[in-house]
């Protein structure tokens, strides 16, 4: 704790200090000051430098004359964080909010994917590129901000040579989907040398272990020989880590826990369990009263318990708590390899290619299936009714006019439910770089494909094999006698889903010097690019079961505890956008570069498009394949600036506007099941039809907009501005300093209304509401819809600081350098002219919390052959998720018992600070190193959080990893 308020107050007076320096002329960062450095200030024509291209910017130029706000990772910086994957390492930076982690995956949406997302702005606004190409995205989940966005698990580590990251929109260079930034994996390129590497990681508790190897190695100069090959390849592995495994998620969703003085209890128990609860509507025999729900427990009411440790009693019925069986992390491995060749066709002409392949597996385990099911006296499971439902009826002089029950079944004893999400992804490109005739010139041809497997991989069964069992009396759900009998049932190794996302690119640039300006020559850039985007899902026969669709098959059977319900989806567009930019050399101390561009997007084609109503049959037929929402087009610019009045200052700004056209799964698509409610609600419409009994969860269904004109979806529009600089007022100190903002009108959110916001208002979203709605398993009860809308507006403003010190001192090479964003604005409108939410500083209506503050300090000596550095990670506390009365918090009883439900304000969540050591030795052709990951061995920090990741409960997996302090040795051989 006194570490932690020493490092709060050294923090707080350093970023002090940070913004007193807005009074000086320079106000941003400038990932390209390393070159400046390096390089004396001399004239270009008295010494040839050449051109590259930075990230950004189309124009290949000096990197020193770079104007934008781009952070550099070198191959030493990303070995030093001691990441093992694109993923690990994107998301400890301290300007990366909103992402999706691999814990999402875990019962939480995120379907194997993991993403980048700058400034706290969903995925898919950061646009992420492997050496300057588009990749084929992946659909993000509405939980997760909906839309497309790469998935960086496929990216191969060791294949990066550096990362260049743009903290500003870049829309008017690279499109539509650059609002929040760019994320640029630059491969290696020309190596003649070799290299292997082999690390091991172990935490000091059990679970979570990992492991890597791979090697690199190049054939050819390019210079020299005219050509260049190189080969890499590498493997990966995660074991998984559960939640019974470490001491702050072993509760799962009931705990004691206290706050202000007092203590209450957290119950977000589920009346999914085994043994089963059985719930009905029922009235005194002869009344004509409304009825009233009742809930039953056989098992229970005759044993006087729940049969298991995490099944207990409440009331009537018996609840399970599902959080304690999930993994906190899940257990993955990746295979990926990069080939890339390189020929000089002559002194001017350049054509290259390159193959990147990945496959990665996450297998992701959570509770046993979840399943309410319908029962009746006559078609569905009657002999449960019969057995169970009537004589309690009989003895409580009860009548039930519709006949109808609920059975709140889960298949405990076959093992929790597991998904085995394996991504293949390929991409190829081949170009050319080339001058002529003054020009410089660069065409290419990018073929890129995503294709994500959902395989079953235990704790799923077959309804019809349950329902036969059931039928002939060799198990019974609701007191789980006969469940080994279950073990045939499961499906294990059946393929639930296939995705394909497909992403072909032609793209052609020339650049060409104008004319001499006092400060150098002009250049100007012009390009062009075509694009054809094409997503499908194609669903097992099992999961297209009972969706009320024309595409569902004869049978009525589904996969017990899936997401069955679906229809296929196939949808593709084409766009195009050409794009021009100018460089002017003012003053040999000022520059300004100013871009344009202009885009066009069709209509969506989907394959898949259905009638609005059922026909004589029942199921709403299918129509022809159409033209979907409305086609976009919108020019879009930027003007950018910057001024060095003395060689240790840099001021800097930047101006833009943007725009993003819909996604196709926001148009193209169906309204479909989409499984239950993250939280339990009480009735949000008491005495209706679809109410369930106490405390439940709803369902939900999610649907595209597929119309067009005013009624449909309209383009996302953006402003964004930077400005800021960096001044180096002594000799090795390096201070930079960037304010942005980001405003966007129309944002489009995918997910809609959130479900916390439209349970909380029923009457003013009714409309979202189907009440009541027949769930594919056959009983009654209320969906909500989340469809997207164009919301009001976003704001997002920040400040991105990066100080760095270097110093030769008499006992080696002493660093450090220190970068972070502080977060001064975080809001948004969930329609035109209503009311501001945030998530700055708080949990959020859409379950998301924006951090104030996060940073990275890091402090390395190096002295001859031996280095060691110490990386200290911050995020500031934030006030957790709010519950109202009737959900999930409750009064503790004077006998310590569970007592009434109580509304909570929510808690506050500590900072957290975390401390990483890496030790490394340099013997020649063998590097070793060896570090300790959270060093002191800190537990995330407590939160009541239960909707926001992938269940997990006690922490929240998006923003502390739950390892602890872990141990890793790396070692490097050069050949």
């Amino acid at each position: 704790m006194i570490q932690e308020k020493m490092l709060s107050r050294s923090l707080r007076l350093l970023f002090a200090g940070g913004l007193g320096l807005a009074a000086l002329p320079a106000l941003a960062q400038d990932a390209t000051v390393q070159a400046e450095q390096a390089a004396p200030a001399t004239p270009a024509e008295a010494q040839p430098v050449a051109r590259v291209e930075i990230t950004g910017s189309s124009i290949k130029r000096i990197a020193k004359e770079g104007a934008l706000p781009v952070q550099v990772l070198t191959q030493a910086e990303i070995k030093q964080t001691g990441a093992t994957s694109a993923t690990e390492l994107i998301q400890m930076l301290p300007s990366m909010q909103g992402f999706v982690p691999s814990s999402s995956s875990v019962n939480g949406g995120g379907a194997g994917v993991t993403t980048a997302a700058l400034h706290s702005l969903p995925s898919k606004y950061t646009l992420v590129l492997l050496d300057g190409q588009r990749v084929a995205p992946s659909a993000i989940g509405s939980g997760q901000g909906g839309g497309y966005a790469v998935n960086i698990s496929s990216i191969p580590l060791e294949a990066v040579e550096r990362i260049e990251i743009l903290g500003d929109g870049a829309s008017a260079l690279y499109g539509s989907d650059a609002i929040a930034g760019v994320v640029n994996f630059i491969l290696k390129k020309n190596l003649t040398t070799g290299e292997a590497y082999a690390t091991y990681g172990q935490p000091k508790k059990n679970g979570g272990e990992w492991s890597s190897a791979g090697v690199t190695k190049g054939w050819g100069d390019l210079e020299t020989d005219g050509w260049n090959v190189l080969a890499s390849y590498s493997h990966d592995e995660q074991q998984r880590l559960t939640a019974l495994q470490r001491d702050f998620s072993a509760p799962g969703a009931f705990f004691r826990f206290s706050s202000g003085g007092k203590q209450y209890y957290f119950d977000q128990r589920t009346g999914n369990t085994e043994p089963a609860n059985i719930t009905f509507n029922a009235r005194p025999i002869g009344s004509t009263a409304d009825t009233a729900g009742y809930a039953i427990n056989p098992y229970l009411a005759a044993n006087g318990n729940c049969g298991g440790p995490l099944a207990g009693p409440l009331g009537t019925q018996c609840r399970f708590n599902y959080a304690a069986t999930v993994e906190n992390v899940p257990g993955s491995h990746r295979d990926s390899g990069l080939l890339k060749g390189s020929l000089k066709l002559n002194d001017s002409t350049t054509a290259w290619a390159e193959l990147v392949l990945s496959s990665y597996s996450m297998t992701a385990q959570y509770a046993p299936s979840a399943q309410p099911m319908g029962v009746n006296a006559t078609t569905r499971f009657p002999a449960l009714y019969a057995r169970y439902v009537t004589p309690y009826l009989a003895a409580n002089g009860l009548e039930n006019p519709t006949g109808d029950a609920t059975l709140g079944y889960r298949s405990v004893l076959i093992g929790g439910r597991a998904d085995e999400y394996k991504t293949d992804a390929r991409h190829f490109a081949t170009g050319i770089d080339g001058n002529a005739f003054g020009w410089g010139y660069n065409a290419s041809l990018i073929l890129s494909e995503t294709e994500i497997k959902d395989k079953a991989a235990g704790g799923y069964a077959d309804f019809e094999k349950l329902e036969a069992l059931v039928s002939a009396g060799q198990y019974d759900p609701v007191t789980g006698v006969g469940a080994e009998l279950l073990v045939p049932t499961l499906l294990n190794g059946t393929t639930f889903s296939k995705t394909t996302s497909k992403l072909n690119t032609i793209h052609v640039g020339a650049q060409h010097d104008l004319f001499v300006l006092p400060g150098g020559t002009s250049i100007i850039s012009l390009g062009g690019d075509y694009s054809k985007t094409r997503y499908e899902i194609d669903y097992n026969p099992l999961i297209l079961a009972n969706s009320g669709y024309a595409t569902q098959p004869a049978s009525p059977n589904y996969p017990v505890g899936g997401n069955y319900g679906q229809v296929p989806f196939d949808a593709k567009r084409d766009n195009w956008g050409v794009f021009t930019e100018l460089l002017f050399p003012i003053h040999k101390t000022f520059e300004a570069t100013v871009s344009g561009r202009y885009d066009k997007y069709d209509n969506v084609k989907s394959n898949y498009v259905f009638a609005t109503q059922p026909d004589a049959s029942g199921l709403i037929p299918r129509l022809a394949g159409g033209e979907l929402g409305n086609s976009s087009n919108a020019g879009t610019y930027k003007v950018s600036a910057r001024w060095t009045p003395i060689d240790t200052v840099l001021v800097r700004g930047a101006y833009g506007r943007g725009f993003k056209a819909p996604n196709l799964n926001d148009i193209a698509g169906s309204n479909t099941f989409f499984g239950s409610t993250a939280g339990s609600y009480a009735c949000p419409f008491p005495g209706s039809p679809g109410c369930q009994v106490g405390q439940a969860q709803y369902d939900l269904l999610t649907g595209p907009n597929g119309q067009s004109g005013d009624a449909g979806l309209q383009p996302e529009k953006s402003k964004q501005w930077t400005f800021g600089g960096r001044v180096e007022p002594l000799t090795g100190l390096s201070l930079g300093l960037d304010l942005w903002n980001v405003q966007i009108r129309n944002q489009v959110l995918s997910a809609g209304v959130p479900e916390q916001v439209g349970f909380a208002n029923a009457q003013q979203y009714r409309n979202l509401f189907v009440n009541p709605y027949p769930d594919p398993a056959g009983y009654t009860t209320i969906a909500y819809l989340l469809a997207p809308i164009n919301g009001g507006v976003a704001n997002y403003r920040g400040v991105d600081w990066d100080f760095s010190y270097r110093k030769r001192t008499g006992f080696g090479d002493v660093r450090g350098s220190w970068n972070g964003t502080y977060m001064l604005k975080q809001n948004y409108t969930l329609q035109a002219g209503g009311e501001v939410n945030s998530d700055l500083g708080q949990f959020g209506p859409d379950n998301a919390v924006v951090f104030r503050v996060q940073s990275n300090l890091t402090l390395s000596l190096t002295n001859g052959k031996l280095s060691n550095a110490l990386t200290v990670h911050y995020k500031s506390g934030y006030h957790d998720q709010k519950y109202p009365i009737d959900t999930a918090v409750f009064a503790v009883n004077p006998d310590g018992s569970r007592g009434d439900t109580v509304a909570f304000d929510g808690l506050w969540t500590p900072s957290y600070t975390t401390f990483d050591w890496q030790g490394k030795y340099d013997f020649g052709r063998v590097v070793l190193t060896a570090g300790i990951k959270n060093l002191f061995d800190r537990d995330p920090p407590f939160t009541l959080q239960n909707a926001g990741g992938g269940n997990q409960i006690g922490y929240d997996g998006r923003y502390a990893d739950p390892a602890g302090r872990s141990f890793y040795i790396t070692g490097n051989l050069k050949f």
